[in-house]
């Protein structure tokens, strides 16, 4: 696919970047990242914007006493690297890599500062998608101090499972221990005491090392969200 075919097949897309000029449009770049590789580094010169198109990415983050935080996943047509730049950073905040293919356009940070600085239209929806990230994560930082570790995992795999029940009669929920505690910024510990616990209650089912969610499993957990609230 032709950079112009994908930007006319998304309406966003093309509402933000075809009133650029021509000349700016054709020194962009679509790149694909195979799932499980790493589109940018934290502490990383800040070189280009990425602009996510297909797939999933995940942002993670890594403080100096080697701690860990995976935050949710990316929403598709937010940027990578547009907030460091309008706050005067050199580098990328935070580790960003792709958990499945991904479609990505790819801009230099010149060209960036450029649109930004002559086009209402693209100003106007990078601001929306910076207000939007700051929403989210003030809310997820509420949450994680106002609500209990068991909470939060809690609507963690109710979010996981959703899109799994929805094709099938029962979910699996793909990621390892480990990669919840990152995400959720908790300790292993916390989330085995929990998951166990959810086991003991007949919240979940782990089969082969696995946590599987049924329906009516599902509904239990949505149900114990509303009780821990």
């Amino acid at each position: 696919m032709q950079l112009a075919d994908l930007i006319r097949s998304i309406p966003k897309l093309e509402h933000m970047l075809m009133q650029l000029p021509a000349e700016v449009r054709e020194r962009f770049v679509l790149r694909k990242f195979p799932a499980h590789t790493v589109i940018v580094r934290k502490d990383q010169t800040l070189t280009s914007v990425y602009i996510i198109c297909t797939g999933r990415m995940r942002i993670v983050n890594e403080f100096d006493n080697g701690r860990l935080y995976a935050f949710t996943d990316t929403n598709l047509y937010t940027m990578i690297g547009e907030t460091e730049i309008l706050a005067g950073v050199q580098e990328y905040g935070c580790t960003v890599e792709s958990v499945t293919e991904c479609m990505t356009v790819q801009m230099s940070r010149e060209d960036f500062v450029l649109c930004f600085e002559t086009s209402h239209v693209f100003a106007k929806e990078i601001s929306k998608d910076i207000a939007y990230k700051l929403h989210q994560s003030s809310s997820r930082m509420g949450e994680n101090l106002f609500y209990p570790v068991r909470y939060n995992l809690v609507c963690f795999l109710i979010a996981v499972a959703q899109k799994e029940l929805a094709a099938q009669t029962a979910a699996v929920i793909p990621l390892k221990r480990q990669d919840m505690a990152d995400r959720l910024g908790i300790s292993l510990r916390s989330v085995n005491r929990v998951i166990k616990k959810l086991k003991e209650d007949g919240h979940v089912s782990i089969v082969k090392g696995k946590i599987h969610i049924e329906q009516q499993q599902y509904f239990k957990l949505t149900q114990m969200v509303n009780d821990l609230k």
